[in-house]
């Protein structure tokens, strides 16, 4: 498995300010090609609002390695 790592800026979703989220876009080896590629995204912002999950890939639609919607 390889991982790539992407930090991209937005805006935070529950205090509206300024952040930097995470966007690990994970690559099985051996996978269909094909099949989803899973990404995982977290957010922390300048008050240290830390938001992971659903509500971060609201805030992220669009992976900035591979530009596919994370759903």
């Amino acid at each position: 498995m390889s991982v790539i790592e992407k930090w991209i800026s937005v805006v935070c979703p529950d205090c509206g300010g300024p952040a930097r989220a995470r966007v690990l876009h994970v690559i099985a080896w051996g996978a269909i090609p094909t099949s989803a590629i899973p990404h995982h995204v977290s957010i922390v912002c300048e008050h240290l609002c830390t938001i992971s999950g659903f509500d971060a890939k609201e805030t992220v639609r669009v992976c900035p390695h591979c530009r596919v919607y994370i759903g």
